[in-house]
């Protein structure tokens, strides 16, 4: 067997906290992007484009060519419109060399409720150039327009390394991935809530996923669930230690 490309798997769950007290067709799931997983997508956009160095220097450069201190957020927030116009000429220049780069299983739920929904499981594929669209439509109409949030900062990260790879053959990556915080820490690149989410994956698929319940019995073989050991979580552990609380009108009756 040969490996074709490597896909990062990101699991999910639907609802999400935003959206499990909304109708089924209005369900999401929330994505928590990290740092680690924009370098993918750099990485991979910068390899597909090779050929096309040339072109992909003349759409950054009238917005990088000048600029003196890349951690300045007052340099950088004054740039930040041009950046995100000139990486979305990218994309449609280039979207044809798009490629699979990320995994969404989701697994479904009745609500909030750890009871599988009848039909819960299935798989959504983001492309690298996809994947874009969870910051770049955030990155394009800030709420505050003198602050660098997570998704501007994702935006102006990718189109620093698609500019700086289109002049070297080696980018150094620490700068711009572990620099370049703008006030943000670097826990996670940013989350998508399962309201934001659902825009761009609504399908009859999010509302009804492809498996049903009775078919996990032919996915997980010969008792495998019984190697299963689920992280012991807090709040799961309150949740099903119902005796813990009791019905203080009924204590009240009594």
């Amino acid at each position: 067997m040969r490996q074709i490309r490597p896909i990062e798997v990101k699991l999910t769950t639907l609802p999400d906290n935003t959206t499990e007290s909304l109708s089924e067709d209005k369900y999401g799931a929330e994505l928590v992007i990290r740092s680690a997983t924009v370098r993918y997508m750099a990485l991979s956009m910068a390899l597909a484009v090779d050929p096309y160095r040339s072109r992909v220097r003349e759409i950054f450069e009238p917005v990088f060519a000048r600029v003196r201190n890349w951690d300045s957020k007052a340099e950088m927030v004054q740039i930040t419109p041009r950046a995100v116009a000139a990486l979305e000429l990218f994309l449609t220049e280039f979207k044809h060399l798009q490629s699979p780069l990320l995994m969404q299983p989701i697994w479904k739920t009745v609500g909030k409720s750890p009871v599988l929904a009848e039909h819960c499981l299935d798989i959504f594929v983001w492309s690298d150039f996809g994947l874009t669209h969870l910051f770049l439509d955030s990155a394009r109409k800030p709420p505050d327009t003198t602050s660098i949030s997570r998704y501007a900062r994702a935006a102006l990260r990718l189109a620093r390394f698609l500019y700086e790879r289109s002049k070297d053959e080696k980018v150094f990556q620490a700068p711009i991935f572990d620099g370049m915080t703008f006030d943000n820490q670097n826990d996670k690149e940013f989350a998508m809530s399962g309201t934001r989410s659902r825009e761009l994956m609504a399908c009859a698929r999010l509302v009804k996923p492809a498996i049903a319940r009775d078919e996990i019995q032919h996915i997980i073989l010969g008792g495998g669930q019984k190697f299963l050991s689920p992280e012991r979580r807090f709040d799961a552990i309150l949740y099903f230690s119902t005796d813990l609380f009791g019905d203080p009108h009924a204590a009240a009756h009594g």
